[in-house]
């Protein structure tokens, strides 16, 4: 049973994290506003009008200084088009 130990040991080293992908960071700034909004550019063509319109209401919630709602319909506008619905 030595081994367990050892196999856990392993698996709790930085080494072992390290292979992992890092996370990514968000917040709640205007460049990721910016960010969220270019990223849905690039497939938007193809989203329904409806998500359109989710993401166009998120980038005129960012304009107007309300970064958290703008980027919860970003991301959710984003989301639904990259699942295809």
């Amino acid at each position: 049973m030595p081994w367990v130990f050892a196999l856990l040991l392993f698996a709790a080293t930085p080494a072992a994290w390290a292979q992992q992908a890092a996370p990514r960071l968000i917040s709640d700034s205007p460049e990721y506003c910016a960010e969220l909004a270019s990223r849905f550019a690039a497939i938007g063509a193809e989203a329904p009008s409806h998500l359109r319109t989710l993401a166009d209401e998120g980038q005129r919630l960012c304009a107007e200084g309300q970064t958290r709602g703008g980027i919860a319909k970003l991301r959710r506008a984003l989301k639904e088009a990259q699942r295809g619905e």
